[in-house]
């Protein structure tokens, strides 16, 4: 009568450990790689959002800022201006976006939309065309 199991010492045991830990581990990695690539892409909405609006917010009218008006902002300009230089962040960054600019008065406003492995991030920026003294 031979026993079963005979000279089984754990073996299953250690491996079905072995390949849960396995799994746990390549889980916790994905899981932190989204997570830090959702983080990154945020930030780096913003910071072109914030640089699109301020390239916009330089297309002033020159003419009234030298005779002492207030600012005035080229709407076009400022929309064609805020366009391609976000364009070209979003094309160095390596990301796909969308760019949305809005002129009120002295003030252009950017809000970018980036969409990456199917996460989407929104980064927005306001900034005020002003005469300094």
């Amino acid at each position: 009568m031979s026993r079963r199991g005979r000279g089984e010492r754990g073996s299953g045991l250690v491996a079905g450990i072995v390949i849960l830990f396995s799994m746990t581990f390549l889980g916790l990695v994905w899981l932190a790689r989204d997570v830090d690539r959702g983080i990154s892409n945020r930030s780096t909405a913003h910071s072109v959002a914030f640089q699109a609006a301020r390239s916009g917010a330089q297309v002033a009218f020159a003419t009234p800022l030298r005779q002492g008006a207030e600012p005035t902002i080229d709407v076009a300009g400022a929309i064609t201006a805020g366009t391609v230089t976000a364009n070209r962040l979003l094309k160095r960054y390596d990301v796909t976006g969308t760019t949305q600019i809005s002129v009120d008065a002295a003030t252009v406003t950017a809000v970018v939309v980036i969409t990456d492995r199917g996460v989407t991030v929104t980064g927005q920026a306001t900034v005020e065309s002003r005469r300094t003294p």
